[in-house]
């Protein structure tokens, strides 16, 4: 895994908003869509690159504030699959 951006979770981003008629230009970037999981968008696009196979090595900024955003606070010796452990428990099944 790398971390040079490839577009991806943008162009996933967009479609997500387009499908739900939204304009990214008119949500603040402090607001979380959550989807029917439970959980926000970029924790969604996060689980599904880990079921992928993308597991991230180590904790980034990135990582606990995708946890922050879902209500979880991370503690500091919580590992990368700690956090993706608490976010797949609070998501919401059908």
């Amino acid at each position: 895994m790398t971390d040079k951006p490839d577009g991806r979770l943008a162009q996933w981003a967009a479609m997500f908003l387009r499908s739900q008629k939204l304009d990214a230009t008119n949500i603040s970037p402090a607001i979380s869509i959550v989807d029917e999981t439970g959980l926000t968008v970029s924790a969604n696009a996060l689980l599904q690159s880990v079921d992928d196979g993308g597991v991230p090595l180590f904790v980034t900024g990135h990582l606990k504030q995708i946890a922050q955003d879902n209500g979880i606070e991370v503690a500091a010796h919580w590992t990368p699959n700690e956090i993706i452990a608490a976010l797949r428990g609070k998501r919401v099944r059908d």
